[in-house]
This record gives C-alpha cells, sequence and structure tokens, in this order.
C-alpha cells in the first residue's frame, strides 16, 4: 500500500536548535513512502531517501485513512530506511465526517460530493 508521509514535528530540527530554518527544504518535509505492515497501533514503512529519529511526530495518508503518530524506530534497509510508527490516530470514514460537517453547516453540501471518488479529501 502507498502513503504519503508529512513531518508534523521534526525531532532532527529540535534537537540541532542552532539550524537556520530558512535554509531548509520544505520539500523534505513531505514524501511518499510504501505501507509494508499495519498491524496496530504499529505501521512499518519503507522511506527512501532520509532516515527519521525517533520522536519525529508524522502524517500519514493513505487510500483510505489518515493516520497521526510519532517514530519509534529507523534502520537502513536496501535502497531506504524502514521506519516503525506507533500510530496515536486514525480517520477513517471520510463519508461520515462529510455527513456530520454538512449537519453542522461547516462544509459543502452532500450533492456536491456525491459523484467525488471513495477516499477524496474532504474539507472541513
Amino acid at each position: 500500500m502507498n502513503a504519503r508521509v508529512t513531518i508534523l514535528h521534526d525531532a532532527v530540527a529540535e534537537a540541532e536548535s542552532e539550524r537556520d530554518a530558512a535554509g531548509r527544504d520544505a520539500a523534505a518535509d513531505t514524501f511518499d513512502a510504501e505501507v509494508l505492515v499495519l498491524k496496530q497501533p504499529l505501521m512499518q514503512l519503507l522511506v527512501a531517501g532520509r532516515p527519521l529519529i525517533p520522536g519525529t511526530a508524522v502524517r500519514i495518508d493513505t487510500g483510505d485513512a489518515v493516520w497521526l503518530g510519532e517514530t519509534e524506530e529507523c534502520s537502513a534497509s536496501g535502497d531506504g530506511f524502514s521506519v516503525y510508527v506507533r500510530l496515536r490516530h486514525v480517520l477513517r470514514d471520510f463519508e461520515t465526517l462529510a455527513r456530520l460537517t454538512e449537519r453542522f453547516g461547516a462544509a459543502a453540501p452532500k450533492e456536491a460530493l456525491k459523484d467525488a471518488p471513495k477516499g477524496t479529501p474532504v474539507q472541513i
């Protein structure tokens, strides 16, 4: 299963307080990964490019859910890194969320969403 990973809190940047935030590569904060194992409360990802040190908060978008978690372990694996993430929260049922937000007046009407493919992000 493919996933899109976004770093929410970079533990490396915090540890290196002298690091110049303006010189940071913003594109490196979001990247693609492959979900190798999903056995709650852990998810194992294969990440190309850079390691994620333990304590890094991440958002993982898959086709059917949005996951929030924190990296626990990272090790070199082939051409990338094997990253274990402790999952803290998951949002799965986008259609129910869309109905609730419509009911409380914070979303587009149901008719506007009926033709959207399953898994389409919902603006809240």
